[in-house]
């Protein structure tokens, strides 16, 4: 879906390796639409050999701006001209806009992951959250939730060192509250008894692979407790299906996805997305 092309018409963008499962021109594209706005998005393959030579073609061609995608969402960072203060705590970058020449790094996943929430009236604020996972995903999501001012993040991971890493981000340089264990089944339980919000980021139950489930154990859940789920194909994971047994209400990640990319089109363009625009956006999954 792409609006006509004119003379007129501003470029956007998305860069990464591989990039044919990308969602986001499909996204972004509906949004043009929607908007009636002179931009068309399109995706392009960049080698990481090539990010440099990339990222100064797509400047001169004066394309107004791209997300980042893996595996170039840390590297990008030495070449832009700043930074904002969350892609540098988070330490990746997945927007890049285009100021006059100069280009601007931002980090949008854990808004995303936020105004997902918020869709479903969950506010994280004096929260306790356990994440499960310390890759990119879990660290947008672990700074965000500590700068909306959650009560505490605990991180469980299989090799821990990565989780602590995280937890010391926020701690030395938002708030001591986050601490961090090894992934299991007996801590996911012993620590899930204790917190409001649980999220998933690990590839695990995720297509082609839909049988599997990162928690063996879920008798410990109660319904209150929210399930997160950052996987959004299948839409409905095992890990959501089991944990809607228990009466929890269960998120997947398709609203962090659509949020994400709402938050960088409003970024590149200054344009409201609005709810009926974001309506559309949720029936494309």
């Amino acid at each position: 879906m792409v609006n006509t092309i004119r003379g007129d018409t501003k470029v956007l963008g998305v860069i990464g390796n591989p990039i044919e499962h990308s969602f986001s021109p499909q996204i972004h594209n509906t949004i043009c639409k929607c908007l009636k706005l002179p931009y068309t998005y399109v995706p392009f393959h960049v080698m990481e050999e090539n990010l440099q030579d990339a990222i100064k073609g797509l400047c001169a061609l004066s394309v107004q701006g791209f997300n980042v995608t893996i595996p170039h969402k840390n590297s990008i960072m030495q070449y832009l001209n700043g930074v904002s203060e969350e892609a540098r705590l988070i330490g990746a970058v997945n927007t890049v806009k285009n100021v006059a020449g100069k280009l601007y790094g931002y980090n949008t996943d854990g808004n995303g992951f936020i105004r997902s929430l918020k869709k479903y009236n969950v506010d994280v604020k004096g929260k306790n959250i356990l994440i499960l996972g310390a890759g990119g995903a879990a660290r947008a999501v672990a700074v965000k939730m500590a700068i909306e001012q959650a009560k505490c993040i605990t991180i469980l991971n299989r090799t821990v060192d990565k989780a602590k890493e995280i937890c010391e981000v926020i701690n030395t340089h938002i708030v001591d509250i986050a601490n961090s264990d090894v992934f299991s089944s007996e801590n996911v339980s012993r620590y899930g008894q204790r917190v409001d919000i649980i999220v998933h980021t690990t590839p695990i139950g995720m297509y082609p692979n839909i049988e599997a489930n990162p928690v063996e154990q879920l008798a410990f859940l109660k319904e209150d407790i929210v399930v997160c789920d950052l996987i959004y194909n299948p839409p409905k994971t095992v890990l959501l299906k089991e944990t809607e047994k228990s009466g929890c209400l269960s998120i997947n990640g398709w609203g962090m996805l659509i949020y994400q990319a709402v938050n960088a089109f409003e970024i590149w363009t200054g344009e409201k997305v609005s709810n009926d625009v974001i309506y559309q956006l949720y029936k494309l999954l």
